[in-house]
């Protein structure tokens, strides 16, 4: 009896004894970063079978336990998860937001005061010093172009110098989660099947840790390891062995790189940006939704200024009365060869007013060419054959095939990509901005009709009456109304005898007539319209515009420019263009900034929970603590009293 007593005793003695310590270990582990909640779980010990029943012996301890609850746990993964991607996606798009809407770094003030000068030298032309202004802004636009463009080009730099440090710190989360693995599984052996539940606490708190970087999701096999999987089922951790995430140029550009999964012995898979969340899939998906179209939209206005306006100086003439050139170099589009030869595929411009600022992918599948865009997969539609002759025509691309294809051949466009950072001024000094127009017209003073003739506007530079002879229009013509209702077309290069080119042309005085293209099919690049009543024998002459430096026809027209229409499809100016990728980014900042508070305050909400399962509640505690001091403090008095009945039967024996 006083065995049985004193097993009695002592057990709960060791049992209250290992739940006072427990209890202690969560009062110590109160502010430890994910450790849950233990708890001594106790059973009653075999009884012992005797004649008049069932005699109790006593307690022990069955188990530690860890408050857990899986379910929440994934929860607080995938909130992490999301919280981290929407927080890394928004402090990105701040950044780009304040520069490309700031007053001194942004394009607004640019483009304005670029159009405030032209309109200085368009109401004097032969002003030096307006020209000098204007020159000096070009040459500032062009600057602020590229000043935007690299810090893009920076940031891309950044952003891959974060994806590879990103990496390198999932391979080492990822390594520790597969040795805590082989620890579970050795101490689970070793205790029998219990729980290593501080070791499990730590797996839990390094997985917590990687879904800080990326979205994973977990499955617990029935030997206490857990397999980590991110994306769609690849697999990134099973028990002991770690698989390892390796970073990759795309389409071997060192500038952008990819994530991709190495296996033991596989090749690279690579691993959506879309699938991978956390922080890196955050950074990836800025690069990939905002910076890229950032900087698409920017080279697409930089080619479409750069080029509409050069196509307007070069139809002009500078103030040393020769043709103008270009005012800005202007980006082409790039190419990349996924399959093929970089020879094979030409791409060019056909008209910056189309411009987009998508990129493509244009392959040879099944004996013909596919055009698809990036960013959605979408088939965009061509027109054309590809040869030269008859280029494909897409979205202001020409785009030509210049070998046989074969089934596979890939390539990627970024139409627009380098436009913004390629732009220069090239102009050598402000005379040669072609203010005035090279041709003009003049009425013969003796003249007795009513008609008259304007002062003519240039539409193909490129025609051989400018390109013939620097300096002369080839040929001066003379128009010579033969009665008020025909005219005749003339070659005045010798005023004395000219030649006839074209006779007896219709003419309306009440509705007047373009001079070109005639019915017969002369045309010479220039437009000059007729209007009123003519006399017979009235006539009219074209010449290039030798001494016109104070003409400011080509510069009212670059002006004009301001204000037109001729971007994205002839819905937008150049400032509009600007303003709206402004726009655009604000929107996608504001966006973010809404996703990450609702993302951190579901974070917040679940951590809650997760604390209201697992977290250590002192106050609970300290019950507990008192609880379990007082049934220790019973148990060693039933030792005692087990102790007093010993000797008392010892007593009796003696005498």
């Amino acid at each position: 009896m006083a065995s049985g007593l004193l097993g009695i005793g002592t057990s709960g003695l060791l049992a209250f004894q290992r739940s006072i310590d427990t209890i202690g270990h969560n009062i110590s582990n109160v502010n430890t970063d994910g450790y849950s909640r233990q708890t001594v779980q106790l059973t009653n010990n075999k009884p012992q079978a005797n004649g008049f029943g069932f005699a109790g012996t006593g307690v022990r301890t069955s188990s530690i336990t860890r408050s857990y609850d899986a379910f929440v746990e994934s929860s607080v993964r995938r909130n992490t998860s999301a919280s981290a991607e929407s927080d890394a996606f928004h402090n990105l798009a701040v950044q780009l937001d304040n520069i490309l809407a700031d007053g001194n770094a942004g394009l607004s003030s640019g483009i304005s005061q670029f159009y405030s000068a032209m309109q200085d030298v368009a109401n004097d032309p032969a002003n030096t010093a307006a020209r000098e202004v204007l020159y000096k802004n070009a040459d500032q636009l062009s600057k602020r172009f590229n000043d935007l463009a690299n810090y893009i080009e920076d940031t891309r730099g950044q952003l891959n110098n974060t994806v590879t440090n990103n990496v390198s710190e999932i391979n080492r989360i990822t390594k520790n989660i597969a040795d805590l693995n082989q620890a579970v599984l050795v101490e689970g052996a070793r205790s029998g099947g219990q729980p290593p539940n501080d070791l499990l606490d730590q797996r839990d708190a390094l997985i917590r840790d990687l879904s800080k970087f990326m979205d994973v999701s977990t499955v617990t096999q029935d030997d206490g390891a857990v397999n980590v999987f991110i994306g769609k089922g690849q697999l990134l951790v099973r028990g002991s062995k770690p698989s390892q995430l390796t970073t990759y140029s795309v389409n071997g550009k060192p500038d952008q790189l990819g994530v991709a999964l190495q296996g033991a012995t596989g090749p690279e898979i690579p691993v959506n940006e879309k699938l991978i969340g956390g922080s890196l899939g955050g950074v990836l998906g800025y690069r990939d939704r905002m910076l890229d179209p950032a900087s698409n939209n920017l080279g697409r206005l930089a080619i479409g200024m750069g080029t509409l306006i050069n196509q307007q100086n070069s139809r002009g003439m500078n103030l040393d009365g020769a043709l103008g050139t270009d005012v800005f170099t202007v980006g082409q589009p790039e190419v990349l060869v996924k399959q093929g030869a970089a020879s094979n595929v030409n791409v060019a411009f056909s008209d910056v007013g189309q411009l987009t600022n998508l990129d493509y992918k244009l392959s040879y599948t099944g004996g013909s060419w596919n055009l698809v865009r990036t960013d959605n997969q979408q088939s965009v539609s061509m027109t054309g054959s590809g040869t030269n002759a008859d280029p494909f025509l897409v979205d202001g691309m020409s785009i030509t095939v210049n070998a046989a294809p074969a089934n596979g051949d890939s390539y990627e466009i970024h139409p627009t990509r380098n436009g913004a950072i390629d732009m220069q001024m090239v102009l050598a000094n402000s005379r040669q901005l072609a203010t005035a127009a090279p041709v003009r017209s003049l009425a013969a003073s003796t003249n007795t009709g009513s008609a008259t003739i304007s002062a003519g506007v240039v539409n193909d530079i490129n025609n051989a009456a400018f390109q013939t002879t620097a300096g002369q229009l080839t040929p001066p013509l003379l128009i010579r109304f033969t009665g008020a209702n025909s005219y005749d077309i003339l070659d005045n290069t010798n005023p004395a005898a000219p030649v006839s080119l074209e006779s007896g042309i219709a003419y309306n005085a009440a509705t007047g007539a373009d001079i070109f293209p005639t019915p017969g099919g002369l045309d010479y690049g220039y437009q000059m319209r007729l209007n009123g009543a003519a006399a017979s024998g009235d006539t009219f002459s074209t010449e290039y515009n030798t001494g016109g430096s104070g003409d400011n026809r080509n510069a009212l027209l670059m002006n004009d420019m301001s204000s037109a229409k001729l971007l994205q499809g002839g819905h937008s100016s150049f400032s509009e263009t600007y303003n709206s990728m402004v726009t655009e980014i604000a929107t996608g900042t504001r966006q973010s900034e809404l996703g990450s508070l609702s993302n951190n305050r579901l974070l917040q909400q679940t951590l809650a929970t997760r604390e209201s399962i697992s977290g250590v509640n002192l106050d609970e505690e300290a019950a507990n603590l008192v609880q379990f001091q007082q049934a220790y403090q019973a148990s060693a008095q039933v030792i005692a009293a087990a102790s007093s009945l010993f000797n008392t039967l010892l007593s009796a024996v003696r005498r």
